[in-house]
């Protein structure tokens, strides 16, 4: 059976529920009394959803549905065994997969901006002027020529910086997904700014042996939770703008609730990946007493298994 015509069928049903759950005063087609039969038939719906593998939408919905009755019938939510790890191994990467167009579009936006400009940068190094200020050349050059990569800021400089660096991350994190509710133009935007920027140092500092030596190994291993979390937040930003404009047959109000249900392991799964950026910018990256090797083995680590978890992690089927 169609997804469509299994909605169809059970639309009076998820009606009903729905009115007795929220308490409407209209008169329910069924009594309170039926409410463990409708309860049953839920149940059954959602079983049914699962197996023919319906979409995200319609499960996640149906799942919510379920654990209001329960909770209506017993006063407790649903224990799951094992929740957290089903959620962060399967669920996350399987919503990701699932919006692998808008995850495509916004790595075009950073890193096809990012190589473009840092190409220009490199091959005429005066062409950084037209994209950053000089006074910000200036100080970014001095930040990684400085002594603090030599000798270390000291424990409570790293623990300042670490709460420095989950300020900065969130708020840009935060910005790509408000962002991304407006139609996903500034999401685009925000996107292509941290490209243009990171094209730019990175060419600069790259020209000079001092600065090529504290950059790369400051940089490889916190950007791969930094820019893979900001690329979700733009996606899931991104979402709720698209299903605003086009919410097809739903209401809006409906259509914008399915998809935040849908994007809410994604969002999610960008702030844990922030916070571990700056847990690594903060502890790890600006350690002096790492050597630059063992920081570049580390940054191809963390990059290569982000990208093979979001590739192949919830592959398996349910049992």
């Amino acid at each position: 059976m169609k997804q469509k015509q299994f909605e169809t069928q059970n639309e009076a049903l998820w009606q009903e529920v729905e009115l007795l759950l929220e308490g409407n005063k209209k008169k329910p087609a069924q009594s309170p009394q039926d409410f463990p039969a409708l309860y049953r038939r839920v149940c059954q719906t959602l079983a049914l959803a699962q197996q023919r593998g319906y979409s995200p939408a319609l499960t996640d919905y149906l799942q919510k549905m379920v654990s209001d009755c329960h909770q209506r019938l017993y006063g407790t939510k649903i224990e799951r065994p094992l929740t957290l790890h089903h959620w962060l191994f399967r669920e996350l990467p399987q919503r990701v997969r699932e919006e692998w167009r808008l995850l495509l579009l916004m790595n075009i936006a950073f890193w096809g901006v990012a190589l473009v400009v840092g190409l220009l940068v490199w091959n005429q190094p005066d062409m950084a002027y037209h994209f950053m200020g000089a006074k910000d050349i200036e100080r970014m050059q001095e930040m990684y020529q400085s002594k603090m990569f030599k000798t270390g800021r000291g424990a409570e400089s790293d623990f300042a910086m670490f709460g420095y660096y989950i300020w900065n991350n969130v708020s840009i994190d935060f910005r790509t997904f408000a962002g991304g509710i407006f139609a996903g133009i500034p999401a685009l935007f925000v996107m292509g700014y941290n490209g243009l920027h990171l094209g730019a140092v990175s060419a600069v500092l790259h020209a000079d042996t001092i600065t090529r030596n504290n950059f790369w190994p400051f940089f490889i291993t916190h950007a791969s939770f930094e820019i893979i979390g900001m690329l979700l937040s733009g996606v899931a930003g991104m979402r709720l703008g698209l299903t605003l404009l086009h919410p097809q047959r739903l209401s809006r109000r409906h259509a914008l609730y399915l998809a935040s249900v849908r994007v809410f392991p994604i969002l999610v799964g960008a702030a844990i990946l922030t916070f571990i950026a700056a847990f690594f910018e903060a502890f790890f990256c600006a350690n002096a007493a790492i050597p630059a090797n063992a920081k570049y083995v580390t940054g191809t680590i963390c990059w290569t298994g982000l990208i093979l978890f979001f590739c192949l992690a919830g592959r398996q089927r349910s049992a």
